[in-house]
């Protein structure tokens, strides 16, 4: 399991596990079934809700502890130095079914060595039905946006968005700056910052906007990939859904590139002198913001990916149910309002602080990854001020008054 899938169960495990009973379970076997989770966000309901049945059987006590792990789900760190960059697939002989493709608007002809995450470069025009959860994330090695065709979590239930959530479906795409590897976490075969491969992965195919292009299929998905300009390159991935080459071709032709800065619904606020901006993330849901988050990194590169960094501060709008009461059943108190704190090993934690003003279903989150994260932030009490001050803009249901970071 990567590091960003590991923040990613840790994220989830906390906020699962809040009303559960503590016990006295190994953090290891807490881990093994998160991973779990992970595996299985993207298949049917019947197998999320075995996953969350793991987890409710495993209970909160050692929610973030265990080993910290390598990353990657989306925002793979710069590449290591020395590392060569991916170059053109050589000429082979057979070529996939389909036609040519081309992308909307100016395609870039240069890969940036390191992406500004305050912008992002792209984004999606076609997507599947029912894709109602969508997530892009900025950062400086990868920028990637996810939709998703979201299931119940338990059969004939509601689909609904939430801490925990099946996905019967999905739709990725990633492009990477120059010289970094994004088929390593795709194809599940690696860690993002190795010498990438000096071939994308698959057969040829149709090209796209005039580019060689090459399609890789197995069991779970399918990759669809390109290089946009010398060293830079894009994929785009098929989960569980039918027809995978053609939704990619459909997602490909509706993908229009465009400088755009990143905005937020929540005003700035002061972060730690050390903390640098290293990505964002923006989930919806039917077109309505469910979370933004800012991550930042406090200690130094974390392994070889380092854009999701040690320290996260975001607001969820909808995660939890009514006032954000249930954001742990805890009887702390901030300001008044409710709060909750899930205290791992290593500087590990949650720190939540619910009922924005403006919003009582908003639920703001400061989450720790490193021992220098949280000491940056004044440890729990500190973590937990932070998040009571987080505001929103006037009308944070229209992206037009959202703020830049």
């Amino acid at each position: 399991m990567n590091r960003n899938e590991e923040a990613e169960v840790r994220s989830l495990l906390a906020r699962a596990a809040d009303d559960l009973p503590a016990g006295g379970v190994p953090a290891q076997a807490l881990l093994v079934a998160g991973e779990r989770v992970v595996r299985r966000r993207r298949r049917l309901a019947v197998a999320a809700v075995a996953a969350v049945a793991a987890v409710v059987l495993l209970g909160s006590a050692a929610v973030l502890g265990g080993p910290v792990g390598s990353t990657t789900p989306a925002d793979e760190g710069a590449p290591s130095p020395g590392r060569s960059a991916p170059t053109a697939a050589p000429k082979r002989s057979t070529t996939a079914p389909g036609g040519p493709v081309t992308t909307q608007g100016e395609a870039p002809t240069v890969a940036s060595a390191r992406f500004d995450p305050t912008r992002r470069s792209f984004r999606l025009g076609w997507v599947p039905p029912g894709a109602i959860h969508q997530m892009s994330r900025t950062g400086t090695a990868i920028q990637s946006v996810d939709a998703d065709v979201p299931d119940p979590l338990v059969p004939d239930g509601p689909v609904e968005p939430g801490p925990m959530m099946a996905v019967a479906g999905s739709v990725t795409v990633r492009m990477g700056a120059r010289g970094v590897d994004i088929f390593a976490p795709q194809l599940g075969s690696g860690l993002t910052g190795q010498v990438p491969s000096p071939e994308a992965p698959g057969t040829p195919a149709a090209p796209v906007d005039g580019h060689p292009a090459y399609l890789y299929t197995d069991r779970e998905q399918a990759l669809l990939s390109w290089q946009y300009a010398p060293g830079g390159w894009v994929s785009v991935t098929v989960r569980s859904l039918e027809r995978p080459e053609e939704v990619a071709r459909r997602v490909v032709a509706g993908l229009t590139w465009q400088d755009e800065r990143v905005t937020v619904p929540f005003r700035p606020f002061d972060v730690p002198p050390r903390a640098k901006l290293v990505g964002v993330e923006l989930r919806t849901w039917e077109g309505r913001w469910l979370n933004a988050t800012a991550n930042y990194l406090v200690s130094g590169p974390i392994g070889d990916e380092g854009n999701r960094g040690d320290l996260t501060i975001g607001v969820s709008n909808g995660m939890y149910k009514g006032d954000g009461s249930d954001v742990g059943g805890s009887r702390t108190r901030v300001d008044g309002r409710f709060a909750a704190t899930v205290d791992g090993p290593k500087g590990s934690g949650a720190y939540r602080v619910g009922q924005v003003p403006g919003c009582r279903e908003c639920v703001v989150e400061v989450g720790s990854e490193s021992s220098a994260a949280l000491k940056a932030v004044g440890g729990r009490s500190g973590a937990l001020r932070l998040a009571a001050a987080v505001r929103l803009v006037a009308n944070a249901t229209d992206p037009a008054f959202w703020r830049r970071l």
